[in-house]
């Protein structure tokens, strides 16, 4: 629970901080600058861990897809903040977790509780709410 409240922290303060970043500059600078810092400490982790990469290459690929769509998804977000209010970007691109629900329904085959549904409903609808 402590890496949860965690990264609430850091997810929250960074939409912040990447909005008063563009006070500085433009969003492709701000997505680089930004997203170099990412990579440095992504990194700095795997090679402070001392582990060997032992993925097999398929699953390479599976990582390395997650990294290009996270990527996107990032590229996109960066550019909403640029035109848009934080106050009503963070709550709409804050719904990712609902796509990631539908899609492990449908891909793989999870099953979800009548109250996970009932929080994902109620998630969206907070979302649009904080949005408008």
């Amino acid at each position: 629970m402590a890496y949860s409240v965690l990264t609430l922290l850091a997810w929250g303060l960074w939409g912040l901080v990447l909005k008063v970043a563009y006070k500085g500059g433009g969003w492709l600078q701000v997505y680089f600058i930004s997203s170099l810092a990412s990579f440095t400490l992504a990194l700095t982790v795997f090679l402070a861990s001392r582990q060997p990469l032992t993925m097999n290459r398929a699953y390479i690929a599976v990582a390395t897809a997650a990294g290009l769509l996270g990527g996107l998804g990032y590229v996109f977000f960066v550019k909403a903040l640029e035109t848009g209010k934080a106050s009503a970007v963070l709550p709409l691109t804050a719904l990712y977790p609902a796509v990631t629900v539908v899609a492990a329904l449908l891909v793989l085959g999870e099953k979800i509780s009548l109250p996970q549904a009932v929080g994902v409903v109620l998630a969206i609808t907070a979302a649009i709410l904080l949005s408008l």
